[in-house]
């Protein structure tokens, strides 16, 4: 490319910092600058949860500063974009600084859901969606809490488990079962189970709250069917959804994230986007390993070699409160196969739809979770699936 090309970043995730490496090994004269609001390089989004009890607190960094350096990558901190200019190419920053491109990378990933319940604005209400956020979180666990979680997902059941090693008090609430994207209610009821039985630690399910209670500070929440919890503290993580701003201020096509082909391209020949913000193939995925390959895509596609992006089913795992987790593709209906072990807390259903495993779940034992998600990957039959020891 010519000296004169430049590839500016916005975002310090996974996506962001998979391309600029990618585009520094293609091109090694490339100018490349990556632009995030935080106010530390790029970081493992999954481990905020747990820089709650890291010594330091704080989150791990996918590269040390010092790359970035010797890469020759612009990393650029506490820069907030708020526009973009399609027809000059520039980025504006909300210090009303421009910078100019060649071509534009949007990777800004996702943020929190906030339901909309009076008492949200109370100063010991927060979600943990960014290092200020953990930073704040920090301050407030100080004294011992009587913590109250809103969400039973893997995120707000990973963040429950981690603030219980930290000795507070924690309560899950969720209108739904636990984990109604992960188990079907036979795996749901099993894990609840073996989870139940965790000192300090409460498990709400079946109303939401209704509103966060409180005279300037939280005082507990009330649910909709008349039930009020005590706590001092309430966190929230009620799922995220993609940023779509930039997008929509400048008038590319988007809808639950922005709107890519399978290069990483946006409707804007010179505009790309990856990771959590991105939606390809009606589908936006909000996990590591599809931000880190879209990320690469994005980068060949610069570089004038593209590769393609192609879908596949990913599957979530959960350590917590001493048992593992593992869950792929489609959880539930009449065509199963089960492998129970109570004595031992292993719980396990694969999933077929005609002949072909479509999904499964394992609880305890997750040993084989590589072979799952090959199995649903690659369709495998029953007698496959069999044969590698699923069932």
């Amino acid at each position: 490319m010519s000296n004169q090309t430049n590839v500016v970043i916005i975002g310090g995730g996974a996506a962001a910092v998979s391309a600029a490496k990618a585009l520094r090994a293609g091109d090694p004269e490339l100018k490349i600058d990556i632009y995030t609001k935080e106010s530390i390089p790029p970081y493992f989004r999954p481990s905020l949860t747990f820089g709650v009890m890291s010594t330091p607190p704080e989150p791990r960094l996918i590269s040390k500063p010092e790359f970035y350096v010797s890469s020759n990558i612009g990393l650029h901190l506490n820069m907030n974009a708020i526009a973009i200019d399609r027809e000059a190419k520039t980025v504006t920053f909300a210090d009303d600084s421009k910078i100019s491109y060649t071509y534009l990378l949007i990777a800004t990933g996702t943020h929190r859901v906030i339901p909309k319940i009076p008492g949200v604005k109370l100063p010991e209400v927060i979600s943990l969606c960014d290092h200020r956020d953990l930073k704040a979180l920090l301050e407030l666990l100080k004294v011992r809490r009587n913590i109250v979680v809103i969400g039973t997902g893997v995120l707000g059941l990973e963040l429950a488990s981690v603030l219980l090693q930290v000795k507070h008090h924690v309560t899950v609430v969720g209108a739904s079962g636990l984990l109604k994207n992960q188990l079907n209610a036979a795996g749901r009821a099993f894990y609840e189970e073996i989870i139940k039985k965790v000192p300090d630690f409460e498990v709400v399910t079946g109303s939401a709250v209704k509103e966060i209670c409180g005279a300037g500070r939280v005082e507990g929440v009330n649910l909709i069917d008349g039930r009020h919890l005590e706590c001092d503290l309430v966190i929230i993580s009620a799922g995220a959804t993609s940023n779509v701003d930039l997008a929509q201020q400048c008038g590319l096509e988007y809808d639950k994230g922005i709107a890519i082909d399978n290069q990483m391209r946006t409707s804007d020949p010179a505009i790309f986007a990856a990771g959590d913000c991105a939606e390809v193939a009606c589908q936006t995925f909000g996990l590591w390993e599809p931000a880190l390959a879209q990320g690469k895509v994005a980068a060949s596609a610069i570089l004038g070699k593209p590769e393609i992006f192609h879908c596949k089913c990913y599957g979530g795992f959960l350590n917590a409160f001493g048992t593992k987790l593992y869950s792929i593709g489609f959880v539930d209906g009449d065509d199963s196969v089960e492998m129970r072990d109570d004595a031992n807390k292993n719980y396990s259903q694969i999933f077929f739809g005609g002949d072909s495993v479509v999904g499964g779940f394992m609880i305890g034992d997750t040993n084989k979770m590589m072979a799952l998600t090959k199995a649903v990957n690659e369709q495998y039959t029953k007698a496959q699936a069999k044969e590698q020891g699923l069932f």
